[in-house]
């Protein structure tokens, strides 16, 4: 029978990095401080930020949201705002909301919801339902991933946020890492940065505080702390070329555990030798919205237009 490793508590989660087991409370307390050794590590967070935090309702930003609330105790000029993006996903997204809102008043942290009928004019739903029709549709992931990133960005830019904390994991983070080699998207390989960039003076910095948590210590987390979230898949999910990455990368995991910690590190290595450069001049401010892009006109914009959706992001 396992014991654990830091007290005489029942044994509740081995550590994957260390191979020692924890009960709860020293469990939860490792993983708290392995995310502060995160922030220290990349500098995720200065003491007068002001966080906006991506929040699903999902067990990942649930966490997150809990952890963070945490760690801004320690310093009182930091503030934390949580971000619902509302993607019109019939069925699903309306139990997030119920429970995004519950979380938030729980914690007494400011909650701004936005959703995609409010800023493209149109729900993901309906914009999913004409792709269908055109004759190169993009898969449903690859359409919410273009309209969530403007959409996120920009309520955290209306409440002032000077950085977005995203719930991305390990697990996460690896497969992006992955997914870039396998696309031979060298550009994106070396942006995925740890430590947050200023790019482009519209664009907010992103931290993702758990890319040295796994999913399963994320799930376990939520398990000993109590913490309700919702737990229903989106319905678009399957589509996503993610799910054939990560169905790999778990199995090597499996096998060869630290694989995932190992995708990290050596990306970390590699990203160190390319010059850093930051605070750039925009290639293009896209015509019709504004936005920064790498084109004339953004990926929003064109996406919008090319479905013969009437675009409310024009100017």
């Amino acid at each position: 029978m396992l014991q654990s490793n830091c007290c005489q508590n029942p044994p509740f989660m081995r550590d994957f990095q260390s191979k020692k087991v924890y009960c709860k409370t020293h469990f939860t307390g490792l993983i708290e401080d392995r995310v502060q050794k995160t922030i220290n590590r990349y500098n995720l967070l200065k003491r007068e930020d002001h966080i906006g935090l991506g929040y699903s309702g999902g067990k990942d930003s649930t966490v997150l949201l809990d952890v963070l609330s945490k760690l801004i105790e320690r310093f009182p000029q930091c503030t934390l705002t949580a971000i619902t993006i509302d993607e019109g996903i019939k069925g699903y997204r309306d139990d997030c909301l119920e429970i995004t809102q519950k979380i938030t008043q729980k914690y007494q942290i400011p909650h701004v919801i936005l959703s995609f009928k409010h800023i493209y004019g149109a729900t993901l739903d309906q914009i999913i339902e004409k792709s269908l029709t055109m004759k190169h549709a993009m898969s449903a992931c690859a359409i919410c991933g273009i309209l969530r990133r403007r959409a996120l960005n920009y309520a955290a830019r209306q409440v002032n946020a000077t950085k977005i904390a995203t719930a991305h994991n390990l697990d996460d983070e690896a497969q992006s890492i992955l997914m870039n080699l396998v696309r031979g998207d060298f550009s994106k390989f070396i942006r995925l940065t740890r430590a947050p960039v200023q790019k482009f003076g519209s664009l907010l910095p992103r931290i993702r505080p758990f890319v040295r948590v796994t999913e399963p210590e994320i799930v376990q987390y939520a398990y000993a702390k109590e913490l309700e979230y919702h737990s229903f898949p989106c319905p678009y999910a399957s589509s996503a070329m993610r799910n054939d990455i990560r169905t790999f990368l778990s199995e090597m995991e499996k096998k060869r555990p630290s694989t995932l910690q190992n995708v990290v590190n050596l990306h970390d290595s590699l990203t160190q030798h390319v010059p850093k450069v930051t605070n750039l001049d925009p290639p293009f401010l896209c015509q019709k919205c504004g936005e920064v892009s790498t084109h004339e006109v953004c990926p929003v914009c064109l996406l919008l237009d090319n479905l013969g959706f009437e675009n409310p992001l024009e100017k």
